[in-house]
């Protein structure tokens, strides 16, 4: 009798012990798991166990050196990659004066893939600026303005208005061969446009889209009337405008005549 009962107690405790045996397993092997997590976390942020060996730019450039950009990429990029500072470098390239917009994309296992956006000057605004197509200002470093841009001068804060209405002006002269070489908007709002031929057109601060209009209807005329090339037309009247007209050696000094529309 007492031997069953013996065995029974035996039988009881096995599965006690088992059950033991596989809460310390489990243990273990999370401990393991836990310790080997560590382990790698540590490897990830060690910059020299995967380090970036490959850099690419994309992007297509006009007016940016891709080569001053590649040199600065191999002093601002720092760390591995998994450690690269993403933000930081998005930042530090946007900090960039030609770099109008940036994305960052790592490949594994070693590569960092730079897609660039260029800024696409306008014109020139002051003595060191550029305007960009939608109005935004950005100060190149000394050297680097391109030649052969348009002037745009105008009170502080109209630079989104003034490259609309240059962007609107060019169209129109485009139909009469004139290419624009400054447009300036007084404290006033009157408007002054001047040609790369020396020429110009004062517009004034009321009617200007009309005025315009009228001078496009014009020009072709004025060119035929035979006394030379209209050197400057103000067109600041209600019902007429006035010509300066530049004349050649033989005919003599500028002359002065009034027009009626």
């Amino acid at each position: 009798m007492q031997s069953k009962r013996s065995s029974a107690a035996a039988k009881s405790r096995a599965p006690s012990r088992a059950s033991t045996l596989r809460w310390s397993l489990a243990l273990l092997l999370f401990g393991a798991m836990g310790g080997g997590g560590m382990l790698l976390a540590e490897r990830l942020q060690d910059p020299q166990a995967f380090p970036l060996k490959v850099v690419q730019i994309k992007g297509d450039f006009r007016y940016l050196d891709r080569q001053k950009l590649e040199r600065a990429m191999e002093e601002q990029v720092r760390g591995g990659f998994f450690t690269l500072d993403v933000e930081q470098l998005h930042a530090e390239l946007l900090a960039m004066p030609w770099v109008a917009g940036v994305a960052l994309r790592r490949v594994w296992p070693d590569t960092l893939l730079i897609t660039v956006k260029e800024q696409l000057p306008l014109a020139r605004w002051g003595r060191q600026q550029l305007v960009t197509m939608q109005g935004e200002l950005f100060q190149p470093a000394e050297g680097e303005i391109p030649a052969g841009l348009p002037q745009l001068e105008g009170p502080e804060g109209t630079e989104r208005e003034m490259a609309s209405r240059y962007r609107v002006m060019q169209t129109y002269f485009d139909q009469i061969g004139l290419q624009i070489a400054r447009v300036q908007q007084d404290l006033r709002n009157a408007w002054v446009v001047e040609f790369t031929d020396g020429s110009a057109i004062r517009l004034g601060n009321r009617q200007v889209d009309e005025r315009l209009g009228r001078f496009i209807r014009l020009y072709p005329r004025l060119k035929a009337a035979g006394q030379g090339r209209p050197k400057q037309v103000d067109l600041r009247y209600t019902n007429g405008f006035v010509v300066h007209w530049e004349l050649d050696e033989v005919n003599g000094a500028d002359g002065l005549v009034a027009n009626q529309t």
